[in-house]
């Protein structure tokens, strides 16, 4: 009897250690998560090479954006991000002015006693735009974080917290993307080759200075978007955390590309009745920065050790 007893403890004690060794090795395993999230922030484009005789380009707007998202881990360390959300951004360029010349643009019948050909040299000045664009959002992307709390008072103690990343595209939908521009004057001068000199209040001729015009018009149209986002998760409560981050966002396409005209176009008042979007530059990028925020919602049950 006291053999049986002995060999049941030993077994006993086996058992109870090989538990406590296994317990003690289980690996963290990191709940899926489900979110919702807002943010916003400051918006502008980058513009780059300006044409000759474009001077003084600057933009400045606001971008924000709100929405749903899944995160799927396949580790402790990465996961997959996707989501739908709905959008805006807002954005003011200006230009302070183009310079351009017209060569053999006419000739001035009668001058000095002959035909004289001229050529025009114009200036549109204070030229503005202003975007305001809405918009879906798929963003897929990948999300990186450091070690998990190994405790599963980390998950209820309100203070414990990792750093995480995210980086991929976001596709956006362009639901209304409205434009105005606006040219505050148009200015006229005349340049006789022959004569080498200059005439500029002919008024009735085309030359001088003329009242700007405001126009504008709408498209829809698909623009994706890389995002970069870093910050710290907090393992604020037994079912939920929340991301705290910064974000970078840039446009990948040029929407308006296609529908700017040359200023050039733009050399008499009566042109400017039907003005476009104007070409100042070669390429053009959207570009977003701001906070993020992100409540995201886990199972405990799925999750070691925070059950």
């Amino acid at each position: 009897m006291k053999n049986f007893r002995k060999k049941i403890i030993v077994i006993w004690v086996v058992i109870s250690a090989r538990t406590v060794s296994v317990s003690a090795q289980r690996p963290i395993k990191v709940p899926n998560e489900f979110s919702i999230f807002g943010g916003g922030g400051y918006s502008f484009n980058y513009y780059q090479k300006p044409l000759r005789g474009v001077y003084g380009i600057s933009s400045k707007g606001f971008n924000a954006d709100f929405g749903a998202g899944f995160t799927a881990f396949a580790g402790k360390n990465i996961g997959f991000h996707i989501g739908l959300g709905f959008g805006m951004y807002q954005l003011n360029a200006l230009v302070d002015s183009f310079t351009f010349v017209t060569p053999d643009y006419g000739i001035a019948p009668n001058l000095f006693g002959a035909d004289q050909p001229y050529d025009l040299y114009t200036t549109l000045s204070g030229y503005k735009e202003k975007h305001t664009i809405y918009f879906l959002t798929i963003p897929l992307m990948l999300q990186f974080q450091t070690m998990p709390p190994k405790s599963k008072s980390a998950y209820h103690s309100g203070i414990k917290k990792s750093f995480y990343a995210m980086t991929g595209v976001k596709l956006n939908f362009l639901i209304k993307k409205q434009y105005e521009m606006e040219i505050e004057e148009l200015k006229n001068m005349a340049y006789f080759t022959q004569l080498d000199n200059w005439a500029g209040t002919q008024i009735f001729v085309g030359l001088g200075h003329f009242k700007g015009n405001t126009s504008n018009s709408q498209h829809k149209i698909f623009m994706p978007v890389f995002t970069f986002e870093a910050g710290i998760k907090w393992y604020l409560f037994k079912k939920a955390n929340l991301y705290t981050g910064a974000y970078f966002d840039c446009g990948l396409n040029d929407p308006t590309k296609s529908s700017r005209k040359p200023a050039s176009n733009y050399t008499s008042e009566n042109n400017l009745a039907d003005l476009s979007l104007l070409e100042f530059y070669n390429n053009s990028f959207l570009m977003g920065v701001g906070i993020k925020l992100r409540l995201a919602f886990f199972n405990p049950a799925k999750c070691w050790p925070c059950r």
